[in-house]
């Protein structure tokens, strides 16, 4: 379960970068500015699951 949590944040990171890029070429930085946000909480979201995995792991 905790793997496939992690996997759901890179795949939110990935998304939202590319409609992020989409929505700046298309109208502007301001407008993608809360998509480039999610994209950056995604990929710590992402590397922190995946510490708190492996940590766990361990034990």
């Amino acid at each position: 379960m905790v793997y496939i949590l992690e996997i759901v944040w890179l795949v939110l990171a990935i998304l939202s970068l590319l409609a992020g890029l989409f929505t700046w070429y298309s109208e502007g930085l301001g407008e993608s500015l809360m998509l480039f946000i999610i994209t950056i909480i995604s990929i710590f979201m992402y590397f922190y699951r995946r510490k708190l995995r492996k940590s766990q792991k361990r034990f």
